[in-house]
Formats: C-alpha cells, sequence, structure tokens
C-alpha cells in the first residue's frame, strides 16, 4: 500500500523547474502524493537587487495575479496529461528560500523537490542558490534536481 505524502515543488516557470516537476511527478509511482506547486514573486531586498537595472516594479497585486494564474495553467496542463493527480497551486511573495520553507511548515510536507539552475561562479555568488538555502533551513526533507539541460 502506498502511503499518502505532501510534496512541495516550486516552480519558477523555467525549464528547468518544469523538468523538476516531470520528476516530482514520477514520485506517485512510489507514493500517494499531494503535489503543492509554489511560484514566489520575489520582493523586499532581492526585488531592490533586481531592480537595480532600471527596470520599474509592477504593482504586488498584478503579479501575484499573474502567477497565480500562469501556475494553475501550468497545473491545468499536467492534470490533463495525468488525470488523477491531486495537485494544489500557491503564491507567496518575498525572499524564495525563505517562503518556500515557511509553506512547507504550514503545509506540513513531507518532502520539498527543487531545481537547481546550475549556475557557478560570480552568477552563483551574486545570485545565490535557492535550492542550497533550503536545504539547510527546510524541516523537512529536499531533493535537489539538477538539470539535464544546460
Amino acid at each position: 500500500m502506498k502511503k499518502a505524502v505532501k510534496i512541495l515543488v516550486p516552480i519558477d516557470f523555467s525549464r528547468y523547474s518544469r523538468e523538476t516537476l516531470d520528476f516530482a511527478l514520477t514520485l506517485r509511482n512510489f507514493f500517494l502524493p499531494t503535489y503543492i506547486l509554489l511560484n514566489v514573486v520575489v520582493s523586499g531586498e532581492v526585488e531592490s537587487f533586481a531592480n537595480l537595472g532600471g527596470e520599474l516594479p509592477e504593482t504586488r497585486a498584478r503579479r501575484m495575479q499573474e502567477s497565480k494564474d500562469q501556475l494553475e495553467g501550468e497545473a491545468n496542463r499536467r492534470r490533463k496529461q495525468i488525470p488523477e493527480l491531486n495537485m494544489e497551486c500557491r503564491v507567496a511573495s518575498g525572499i524564495p528560500f525563505k517562503e518556500i520553507c515557511r509553506l512547507a511548515d504550514e503545509e506540513n510536507s513531507d518532502l520539498i523537490v527543487i531545481g537547481t539552475h546550475g549556475r557557478t561562479g560570480l552568477s552563483h555568488l551574486l545570485i545565490g542558490s535557492t535550492a542550497e538555502r533550503v536545504v539547510q533551513h527546510a524541516s523537512c526533507p529536499v531533493l535537489s534536481i539538477k538539470p539535464r539541460i544546460l
């Protein structure tokens, strides 16, 4: 008999996070998962750093709604492929690793499946690794997926 589990999958809509979701969906062969897809709309200190390039920030409410719509679209595509999927969507605003860990605690997640972007060197130093921080701070197990596509 398969065990019921909650699996949190952070999605940033990159091809790497979609590949990570593909991998996470294979876990249904071993468990009875409820997938919680999460997109974090970056805000706070990270937003200030990201906007140094001169981009004017949109309102947070609009960005949150756009993120929710895109996340629901991703979930609906997966549900069409695999109708029995139990999948929920969440959108949060803040610093990604903190929001991922917060939601994992709030939802009593059994596992976080997170992709890495494979950054190294200066880009890793400047941007940091959300996946690395989640591994360090999460209160549940974390499965970090390295992308096959670089």
